[in-house]
């Protein structure tokens, strides 16, 4: 068995969706800042931080589409 880290108890769905958003816009936030270094390294190319940077916006979309909801 692992050791996962135990997740919050939500008082509802909505709580939990919040959460998860929160979560993922902070991922593609990471992931933003890495591509753009490794972008400016020369280390990969202009499609791939175009990417990164659509997924950090629509991260940031569902973001304020769980906090409008909740």
């Amino acid at each position: 068995m692992g050791t996962h880290a135990q997740e919050p108890e939500h008082e509802t769905s909505l709580e939990r969706a919040m959460d998860m958003a929160e979560g993922n816009a902070k991922e593609a936030k990471r992931l933003l800042d890495k591509a753009r270094a490794y972008y400016e390294a020369g280390e990969i190319d202009r499609e791939r931080l175009t990417q990164l940077e659509r997924l950090y916006d629509v991260a940031l979309q569902d973001q304020q589409r769980a906090a409008h909801d909740v």
